[in-house]
């Protein structure tokens, strides 16, 4: 038995169809955001099959709660919706879900993803996002102590996006929430 590979995101836009590859969010973020760009990718994967499972959606039309505040993510759905720019996007480092892991970046690892009238809550899981992540980002991310330290994060960042590209599923909790629940009074986080 094979995993069907899809690489692509189709999003609508007035005039047309886009279509962005997991590969143009690790370009638009750099090799430093390699875990971000692929969790974004998959993040908004999970969000269009689950608010938009029968049509194209519409680019403009997410609305994006991030409890992570890194900038890769930001950078990441900021690429895919230009959520970001138009002040759809916002950080909320303090109201996680208490299953949500912390975040190295600050914050928790836990998202909601709004789309028309119509949102769901993404917590990951600490399988994934548990204490071993969180100090091999604080040890080597701004920097590792040798060349073969740094060569090792990075094998174990390359298995941690395969994991987070093609389990079958990498959330603690995903479920609806309250459309109420997402970010138009929190103040945006650059």
């Amino acid at each position: 038995m094979y995993q069907e590979i899809d690489d692509c995101i189709f999003l609508r836009e007035p005039e047309g169809t886009v279509s962005f590859c997991r590969d143009d969010l690790y370009r638009y973020s750099g090799p430093r955001s390699m875990i971000a760009s692929a969790l974004v990718f998959r993040i908004m994967k999970e969000a269009i099959h689950d608010l938009s499972p029968s049509d194209i959606p519409e680019r403009k039309a997410f609305m994006i709660l991030s409890g992570h505040a890194g900038p890769g993510v930001r950078d990441g759905f900021e690429l895919l919706t230009r959520a970001f720019t138009e002040g759809r996007y916002r950080v909320d480092a303090v109201g996680a879900p208490k299953e949500a892991p912390r975040s190295a970046a600050g914050g928790h690892m836990f998202f909601r993803i709004g789309y028309k009238n119509k949102a769901m809550l993404y917590v990951l899981s600490d399988e994934l996002f548990g204490e071993k992540w969180f100090r091999q980002v604080q040890m080597h991310q701004e920097g590792s102590v040798s060349a073969e330290a740094h060569a090792q994060y990075l094998v174990y960042k390359n298995d941690l996006c395969g994991k987070i590209l093609y389990l079958s599923t990498i959330f603690s909790i995903r479920c609806p929430c309250s459309p109420d629940e997402l970010i138009m009074s929190a103040p945006n986080v650059s």
